[in-house]
């Protein structure tokens, strides 16, 4: 009997590990444009940008300031 139950939890396991694999892809959205990644949520100081297709959240570019040192 405990044999049958260490089988299960080993296939649970085991199986878990492909699910986490597939939904891994899921985690940035095909994109071709920019403004097709607004409803990526990026931690401040990022932003949601296009890159290789894929949506990635970006350092925000600080324009056309230059900073003097």
């Amino acid at each position: 009997m405990a044999k049958i139950v260490n089988f299960i939890y080993s296939m649970i396991i085991f199986l878990s590990l492909f699910l986490v694999e597939t939904n891994a892809q899921c985690i940035y959205p095909a994109c071709f444009k920019d403004h097709m990644c607004r409803q990526l949520k990026c931690s401040p100081g990022r932003t949601p940008k296009c890159v290789n297709y894929q949506c990635r959240c970006s350092p925000q570019a600080l324009g056309s300031y230059h900073l003097l040192t």
